[in-house]
């Protein structure tokens, strides 16, 4: 049997090899006069490559046969797969977002980019075979092609273009006497009659095609890379008019033109040729990716007829249900009426659901119940989107992203339908919200947990109304059993009926033995028990499992491992804080009263006390409802239904006023002029005085009021302010009570608390300071002292240990009213002689040598000539910035100088800058060294000053502080005359308009 199978083998190679030796001899012309400038491979640097040893002149078909051979498959093939896997691998990176027009390829030039590696190989590879073979075999410019491939392929369109461009010109067309003539494309030379051509015509006898007609077509796309469309159109245009254009690349050409049209928003246009250029996709998917890209783009051009057609062909051939499902959704937004929209919308979404079923789906299903969503919100039907998007967050296992969208998306919806309990639930959710959505996002967030809590009140309030109400028997019938179904979620006591069950099986509770230590206590199940009797009908078996659980575990609450694990890490704190430990644990312990009749009842309005009291309650509820809708999300009628709701009270005076005033304003938002004069009237009928009215009559009146009123509260609380600095704090608590009285909070609130907390801090009333701290926090969010009040009751919490840590250290520290000028100067160099370095002594006694001039290139002042001045100035010496403070006590300017400490670690870091304070007489003062020249010193005064009652220490005014620039002789001088103002006229001598 061996034989015969030998014999065909043999024939079957013979056949082959006549078949290649036909084909050789068909195209038997050489690639003659052909040259190149490429790189020889290293290893082939000093020897003679086949290449450069190629005669002008014909090959025989044997050579020619070897050379094609080897040539295909052992440099062309694997570079051409090397090339495809990078595209396919963009492939599968790209991801299409179906809900926006599709990318026109689906892959981008990034992706390919991307894998530079994989396509320096292709190129090396194209590179090698064409200089290691020789250059009259038939792979040539198919090699060129690749490496222009590859080139385009890493976005190096330049040299992509030039390729190509080789390619066209070195392999058109030649007869024998045009071998070494240049020739112009689409001459007169190139035409056969009036044959117009500018490609190479395959005659179609070999499977071997014309690399410079791809090329052409890659040279098209090479330009609308670059965004040369003049230059694409006018090359397109030829080739579509050129006989001798290849059928074969029709489909390349028309995909090209669709993409120029694409590029230039021409929608039907790109429509026309995509349509034409299906059949150079590759695979069905991309098939059906073009059909749903043309459907989108008849739908752009109002074609909706023939887009719905397009997209029932993508849904017959797609094997992606994510395109399948978006372009059912799309089907539907083409209904053209109410009806038609309804009964497609129907189908689709029953469509949908049957998808979810089938079982090649089911990993698909976040996605399809998130389409059959889009198409409910499309017909308005929130509640039921909210229910597929659910289904969809339990379908989807590990996309976080999508989880995140859909949150977003019941979010949204829940808000817009006024759910606001679900809406507050899934804000709080979110994981990673889109940019352009954050405003809204943190808005909404903010918005729905107020109108929660101020809803949760209004149901309360309600809820306590009609018990109330209720006859005094039926109250009571309701309230017990309320107290049963409380108590037993509370997990505190067990219900009568189990406390009898217990009592019975215990011989009545007296006289209880401590099984704790008898095993056979452990035994529930009674021996005797009759078979088939179930534990929970038998109570005497639950009383006996109740007392053996008791005996072994204690009493515990019917409580959830959380809870248990608090109280146990509570226990934990105790035992290792010891007592301070405990008072924490009891701090942060939630204080809940009994639960007992009496105190349900407390809570009743029964009396006409009481009852006034939840009627204030309700309504000022109500007013706050509406000024939410109104003040934050400009829902006018909302707010006029919940101001409406509350008008109808008997209430105080203020507040109506306040409600006759927003009503007149809503109403004149929806233009209801009739109902905004009706509240006007009202609001100046019964309230003539108040300064709403006068806003609402005159408001200019009103303007002029509020002026005068805003500078009282600044004149009575600078005074408060300047009381506190000064350090004349008792004066400053009573003056700020009274103004608190009198105008409530204000802009000035934040900052004397701030300034008040730090007094409480000096005279270590810790308690009171931490609460004033903590009220800056609740109160004033948005402050710039509320994270520093923050991080400064957390440090003050912890005051003692602190200290005591710091004593344990033994840290000596440097007096507040004592000075000495640091000198961080370079050290001297080796060759200089050092001084032997002795105790620092105050500035006004210690000599500094003074350190060589240097002309300082940043800083030009003009130096007035000052022999005879007391002062002198010279921009080279070493300067210190001083930070003079005017009736500032010392508490406030140690908490300057702790702040300027702050700014300096983050702004500073490296300069190493020293910080002290003292007295010039009776001015104090903060002195920062050393900087190198009076530049530096200059440069950071002009950096820090404009910052500093802003950013460093918001709650000291600019007025108190002023910052000037000294060297330490001056310094010295001024030392010794206790004052500063001399000083400051010479320095804005020197440095006009700086000080």
């Amino acid at each position: 049997m061996k034989k015969p199978i030998g014999h065909i083998a043999c024939y079957s190679r013979l056949a082959s090899l006549l078949l290649v030796l036909l084909c050789s001899a068909i195209n038997a012309n050489a690639q003659l006069n052909l040259t190149y400038d490429l790189k020889k491979p290293k290893a082939f640097e000093n020897r003679k490559l086949k290449s450069e040893l190629t005669p002008d002149k014909k090959i025989n078909p044997v050579k020619r046969m070897k050379e094609n051979v080897v040539a295909h498959y052992n440099f062309y093939f694997n570079a051409n797969n090397k090339l495809q896997d990078v595209i396919i691998s963009a492939k599968k990176a790209h991801k299409d977002s179906y809900s926006r027009q599709l990318a026109f390829y689906n892959f981008t030039l990034d992706q390919t980019a991307a894998q530079q590696q994989e396509l320096d190989s292709v190129i090396h590879k194209s590179n090698n075979g064409i200089l290691l073979h020789d250059l009259r075999n038939d792979w040539v410019d198919d090699l060129y092609l690749l490496m222009g491939q590859a080139y385009f392929y890493q976005k190096k369109f330049d040299s992509a273009y030039d390729v190509f461009q080789y390619i066209n010109y070195t392999f058109q067309p030649r007869k024998k006497d045009e071998i070494g003539l240049e020739k112009t494309i689409g001459s007169n030379l190139n035409t056969d009659g009036n044959i117009y051509t500018v490609s190479t015509k395959e005659s179609g006898l070999t499977g071997k095609v014309a690399a410079r007609n791809d090329a052409l077509v890659w040279i098209v796309r090479t330009l609308l890379a670059q965004d040369n469309d003049d230059d694409a159109k006018s090359l397109m245009e030829t080739l579509s008019i050129d006989r001798n254009f290849p059928k074969r690349l029709k489909e390349a050409l028309a995909e090209q033109k669709a993409y120029f049209f694409y590029k230039n928003n021409q929608a039907d246009s790109c429509a026309y040729y995509i349509e034409k250029s299906l059949d150079a996709t590759q695979s069905t998917f991309e098939k059906a990716r073009r059909y749903f890209l043309i459907a989108q783009l008849k739908t752009k051009d109002t074609q909706n007829e023939s887009a719905n057609d397009f997209y029932d062909k993508a849904i017959n051939i797609t094997t992606d249900p994510v395109m399948e499902a978006y372009a059912r959704i799309n089907q539907v937004a083409l209904s053209t009426n109410e009806q038609d929209l309804e009964k497609r919308t129907d189908e689709q979404v029953d469509l949908l659901m049957k998808m979810a079923k089938r079982e090649k789906y089911l990993i698909y299903q976040p996605i399809i119940y998130n389409a059959a969503a889009e198409m409910e919100i499309g017909r308005n039907k929130p509640k039921v989107a909210i229910e597929l998007l659910l289904k969809s967050n339990a379908a989807n296992t590990d996309d976080q992203t999508g989880k995140s969208y859909n949150n977003l998306t019941i979010a949204t919806l829940a808000f817009t339908s006024k759910d606001y309990k679900l809406a507050k639930t899934y804000y709080d959710s979110l994981g990673l919200i889109p940019t352009d959505r954050q405003n809204e996002v943190d808005l909404r967030k903010k918005v729905s947990g107020e109108l929660v809590e101020l809803l949760s009140t209004i149901e309360e309030i309600d809820s306590l109304e009609t018990i109330a109400k209720m006859p005094q028997k039926e109250r009571d019938d309701y309230l017990k059993s309320l107290l049963k179904k409380l108590k037993k979620e509370e997990g505190l006591l067990e219900d009568e009926e189990e406390t009898n069950a217990l009592n019975a099986a215990t011989g009545g509770g007296r006289g209880q033995r401590n099984n704790l230590l008898d095993e056979t206590a452990g035994n529930i199940f009674n021996n005797s028990q009759q078979k088939g009797e179930w534990y929970f009908n038998n109570p005497s078996l639950i009383g006996k499992g109740k007392t053996t659980f008791k005996n072994k575990w204690g009493t515990r609450p019917n409580s959830d491992n959380w809870r248990r694990l608090t109280a146990i890490n509570g226990t934990k704190m105790v035992s290792q804080r010891g007592v301070e430990g405990g008072r924490r644990v009891a701090v942060q312990q939630e204080v809940k009263p009994a639960l007992t009749l009496e105190s349900l009842i407390a809570n009743l309005p029964l009396t006409p006390a009481q009852q006034e009291e939840s009627l204030l309650k309700k309504t000022s509820t109500y007013y706050q409802l509406g000024f939410v809708f109104q003040e934050k999300l400009g829902d006018w009628p909302l707010a006029i239904e919940w101001y409406e709701k509350a008008v109808n009270k008997e209430i105080d005076a203020e507040l109506i006023a306040n409600l006759y005033y927003n009503l007149s304003f809503c109403y004149t938002q929806i233009k209801n002029a009739e109902q905004a004069t009706y509240y006007k009237n009202l609001l100046s009928a019964n309230y003539p005085e108040n300064e709403l009215t006068i806003k609402l009559t005159d408001p200019a009146a009103a303007l002029k009021q509020q002026q005068a009123k805003a500078s009282l509260i600044n004149a009575t609380y600078n005074n408060v302010y300047d009381l506190f600095i000064s350090g004349q704090y008792d004066k400053a608590i009573i003056a700020k009570k009274e103004a608190d009285q009198q105008f409530g909070p204000n802009n000035w609130s934040a900052q004397l608390l701030y300034i008040e907390s730090l007094y409480h801090i000096n005279k270590r009333n810790d308690t009171e300071a931490i609460s004033t701290l903590k009220k800056i926090e609740q109160l004033y969010p948005q402050s710039p002292l509320s994270e520093k009040a923050k991080s400064i009751a957390a440090v003050v919490s912890r005051r003692a240990e602190i200290e005591s840590e710091l004593t344990a250290m033994q840290v000596t520290r440097l007096k507040e009213d004592s000075l000495v000028w640091i000198d961080d100067r370079p050290a001297p160099k080796p060759q200089q002689t050092l001084v032997k370095k002795e105790t620092p002594t105050p500035i006004a006694q210690q000599p500094i040598t003074a350190r060589p001039k240097v002309d300082s290139t940043q800083f030009k002042a003009p130096v007035v000539a000052q022999q005879a001045a007391r002062y002198q100035f010279n921009p080279s010496d070493p300067y210190a910035v001083m930070m003079i403070l005017k009736d500032v006590d010392i508490v406030y300017i140690n908490e300057a100088k702790r702040a300027l400490i702050r700014y300096h670690g983050e702004r500073y870091a490296s300069n190493g800058l020293n910080i002290q304070n003292n007295t010039l007489g009776s001015i104090p003062y903060i002195l920062i060294s050393v900087f190198p020249n009076a530049a530096d010193a200059l440069s950071y005064v002009e950096k820090t000053a404009p910052i500093g009652s802003k950013e460093i220490f918001p709650w000291l005014q600019a007025d108190k502080y002023k910052f000037i620039i000294v060297s330490p002789e001056n310094l010295k001088k001024m030392t010794e005359d206790k004052s500063t103002e001399e000083y400051i006229r010479f320095l804005q001598q020197q440095l006009p308009g700086k000080f």
